[in-house]
Order: C-alpha cells, then structure tokens, then sequence
C-alpha cells in the first residue's frame, strides 16, 4: 500500500511507525491542491486534517484512492457521498464518543474565547502595545451568575458546562436527543436563545444543521449576548451574525471557525473585515483542537481504527 500523509509536519511518530508496517508512507508538505493531486497521485490511503477540501475533482484525480482517514469528527473536508460513490471508505472519530471524551482541546478553547472575549483580553492587550494604559476603557463583566446556553450537550457540551459550573454561572442547552443532565433543559432553541447571555455552539455541520442559527433563531436574543462557535462556520448564517454585531444587536462573537475557511487567508470574510474594523469580535484559525497532545492522540487512535478495520476485512 501506498500512503500520503498531508499536514505531516509534528504528526504522531507512533502513528507514522504503524503506517509504515503496512505500506510506504509518504509525508506531503504540500501549499496547493495541486501539489496535493501531484504528491499522493499513487496513494491508496490518504491521511488528512483540515488544510485542504477533499472535493469530487480531487478524489478523481486520485485513481487509487481506496481510503482517506481523518482525525476530526466532522467530515465537511471530504466530499463524502462522492467519495463513497467511488467505493472509498472514510475513517474518523465519529461516534467514538468514550474516546473523545478524554481529548479536552476544544472545550479549553471554547473557554478561551469565552474569556478573552467577555475579559477584553486581546484588546486591552493591543491597547498596552499601543502605549496606553486605560483601564477604565476594559471594564467588562463577571462570569458568575451569568445563563451560558450550550446548543448541542454532545461531549464538548458536557466538558464547556462542567467548566461553567465551576465559574458558577448558570447553564441551561438543548438537544435533540434525551438523556439525563443536572442542567436546566430547554425544549427549543428559541428559548434558550431567548435566556442566554452567552451561547456556546457544540452542534456538528450536517445537512440538517446547514444554517441552523438564522435570522430568525437570532432575533430571540437578548441585545447584550456573546456568541461562542468552536463548531464549524456552517451551523450559522455569517452574514446574519455579522449584520446582528455590526447594527449592536449582539455584543460580541468569538469564533474559531469561518463560513468559507477552505479559501484560506485570501478571503473577504465578513466576520475578518469587522474585526480589522475593530468590533467586538474575535476570530481564530480553527484551532481549537490543535493541540500537540490531542493531535498525537486523536491521529494514533484514527490509525488504530484503521488496522482493526483492514484485519476485519481480510
């Protein structure tokens, strides 16, 4: 077998060593699609993060192509119904839910935004590298006592409210599936919307949650709210939010993920353009699970799904 690891660059030398026992590995440094196309053109497996969209016109120039692992639990990359069409099979952590449960990267960014954002952090701190030193121009809020509204109580739900709970502040989410919780539950979306102070998205992008958070989901909010998104930028209408921001119906947003983020940094965002415009608003490179830790662990385990998967079909 012939395998491309793209993005290999810090990957797991544990998970490369159990590669490598059953074909040739390739690590790709690739800056293009067509680079990519290029580099794994004999591929039979192809390991991806989220650099690059594995889209319809990349798996048909990949004639071999029989796998394409990813150590994500989203799978908005990959052109999937297309890819499977072909007869490929995808391996991810969907569904690995004990498994995921220990991998704590995306709720400790959740709660990164969340302080940076309502704590002026960023800021405050760019005011000081400006020569300033105004404090009265930072005052912000405290956190306790606070309705922080978790759209989606999956894992990353769960570990950003078990965080909340320790701030003291109020949690409240809803969910479409049922199952037991401490936390308050609230029977729809508008409702919770309607409570919150600060809502936390933990929904994954599927068909369904395309531009689940519209204008007329919004409009429930109270004026002062603070949106938090580590989920992916398609469960909400960008536009819209970036409309509620700019006109001061929503206090500030924090998200770790953007609409059309495969496009990279040569976009027009609208959430980018208001923050080099100076609103409240701030945007990270979908890091939230970028960690050295969660990445080695989240690339060996996709692996060893792998091997157990090609023993079973043997």
């Amino acid at each position: 077998m012939k395998i491309a690891v793209t993005e290999s660059e810090h990957f797991s030398s544990l998970a490369l060593k159990k590669l490598s026992e059953i074909g040739t590995v390739k690590l790709l440094d690739c800056k293009s699609e067509q680079e990519l196309v290029a580099e794994g053109i004999d591929a039979s497996i192809l390991f991806v993060r989220l650099k690059f969209k594995i889209t319809n016109s990349v798996i048909d120039q990949l004639p071999n192509l029989k796998y394409i692992l990813s150590a994500t639990t989203g799978t908005d990359h990959i052109d999937e119904d297309y890819f499977a069409s072909k007869g490929g099979k995808i391996i991810t952590l969907k569904g690995e839910t004990n498994f995921l449960e220990s991998i704590p990267s995306t709720a400790e960014h959740t709660w990164a935004l969340i302080l940076s954002l309502i704590k002026k952090v960023p800021f405050a701190f760019d005011d000081v590298k400006r020569g300033n030193w105004n404090r009265d121009a930072f005052k912000n809020n405290n956190l306790r006592g606070k309705n922080i509204a978790i759209l989606g109580m999956g894992r990353v739900g769960k570990q950003v409210a078990h965080i909340a709970s320790a701030f003291g502040m109020k949690i409240g989410f809803y969910d479409t599936l049922s199952f037991e919780s401490s936390y308050e539950r609230f029977e729809n979306p508008e409702a919770l919307f309607n409570w919150a102070d600060i809502i936390s998205i933990h929904i994954p992008y599927t068909k369904e949650n395309d531009n689940f958070i519209d204008e007329k989901l919004i409009n429930y909010t109270k004026k002062e709210v603070f949106f938090i998104n580590t989920s992916r930028g398609r469960v909400w209408n960008e536009k819209i939010i970036a409309k509620k921001l700019e006109e001061g119906s929503i206090k500030g947003i924090a998200t770790d993920v953007i609409h059309d983020e495969f496009q990279h940094a040569d976009i027009e965002n609208d959430l980018i353009a208001l923050a080099k415009r100076g609103f409240n608003i701030i945007v990270t490179p979908h890091i939230a699970g970028a960690t050295f830790e969660s990445m080695a662990m989240t690339e060996e385990f996709v692996v060893e799904k792998f091997l157990r998967i090609i023993v079973e079909n043997l």
